[in-house]
């Protein structure tokens, strides 16, 4: 009998102390997720905001640029000004609410369309601008000449943005949320709970256009390298030329596979569960955050890769003056004319 009540004893405090450790380990992991949440927060409000005033005043420089060559960032700047507009601020609510959504289905739905059609159209803009960077420094004049024209500046463009969200529009119309007014929930795709949709949603909106853009950037390099090297005399302004179009596309790619990569890591993670880390709350919720890098980041990056702007504006002004002081010199040397004539 005393065995028994032992025995008893022993497995009841057992039971306690497995019951405590669970809540205190779910405390803990509640605790780390508003940790990580709070951090991501502050950061992204110190980084969206001065990006949008950097991104207005890129545009304003960037609205007398007619070039070929600055259409694809000016709509990589249009399309992150939008995004950092609209879903920075809803994703900021989310994380002050502990990863829980306050606002209605409707706004949820709303904010899943948007945020993943730009995701996907910023990927698309970069990938066709990596390709592009090889018919202007590479390609006949014949395309160069098509490729200034209006209608190939805009079919692209507008490829890149209407397709995102069409696809984006018609796997949200098949979500349905249930939301009382009592209870909060989490604002979640309902499709990536579908394997199938969800991995060909992954690979070709995501794995083809970052692998397409990896490979003509190297690939772009690679060409400019055995330029250099075989043509010996090249001159100087066309060296120049090729180079900062190379540099463009290299920084606009890198800030795009930063923001992109975790995210289609934990995408894959999520259906295949080769790395049970990747899957905790904390890793996704990071990954999700690293999203917004590629529209917050652009902004500065365009300061950084048009410096020809500022140098253009000033010889514009410096033209301008001396244009100026040009026709006060004549103006004036037309009236002291007749005065020099009747002295002599």
């Amino acid at each position: 009998m005393i065995r028994k009540i032992s025995a008893v004893y022993i497995n009841n405090s057992k039971d306690i102390l497995l019951s405590s450790f669970n809540g205190s380990f779910l405390n803990n992991n509640i605790n780390s997720d508003s940790l990580i949440n709070t951090i991501l927060f502050i950061v992204l409000i110190c980084v969206s905001i001065p990006s949008v005033f950097i991104n207005l005043f890129a545009l304003y420089r960037l609205n007398s640029n007619k070039k070929t060559s600055a259409f694809n960032f000016r709509t990589i700047l249009h399309v992150s000004l939008f995004t950092t507009c609209t879903c920075v601020p809803l994703f900021l609510i989310e994380l002050h609410f502990n990863s829980y959504f306050p606002l209605s289905p409707f706004i949820c739905k709303i904010w899943l369309i948007i945020d993943y059609a730009s995701i996907v159209c910023l990927g698309l803009v970069v990938c066709w601008t990596s390709i592009q960077r090889h018919i202007l420094i590479f390609g006949p004049i014949q395309i160069k000449k098509r490729q200034s024209t209006l209608k190939f500046k805009l079919i692209p463009s507008i490829l890149a943005l209407g397709l995102p969200i069409t696809w984006y529009s018609l796997l949200a119309s098949t979500c349905t949320y249930d939301k009382t007014l009592d209870t909060t929930f989490e604002c979640r795709p309902c499709f990536e709970d579908e394997k199938f949709i969800f991995l060909l949603d992954t690979i070709f909106s995501l794995i083809l256009p970052l692998s397409i853009t990896i490979t003509a950037t190297c690939f772009l390099v690679v060409r400019l390298v055995r330029l250099r090297l075989t043509v010996l005399h090249l001159p100087s302004k066309r060296w120049r030329r090729c180079k900062r179009l190379t540099c463009q596309v290299i920084l606009f790619s890198s800030i795009y596979l930063i923001g992109l990569v975790p995210y289609v890591l934990t995408n894959l993670n999520s259906l295949y569960n080769f790395w049970p880390l990747l899957n905790r709350t904390w890793c996704v919720k990071i990954a999700n955050a690293f999203t917004y890098v590629p529209c917050c980041f652009s902004s500065f990056l365009s300061i950084y890769a048009f410096p020809e702007i500022w140098i253009n504006q000033k010889t514009n002004r410096h033209h301008k003056i001396n244009q100026k002081c040009n026709t006060a010199a004549i103006s004036t040397n037309n009236i002291t004319s007749p005065v020099i004539s009747s002295e002599i």
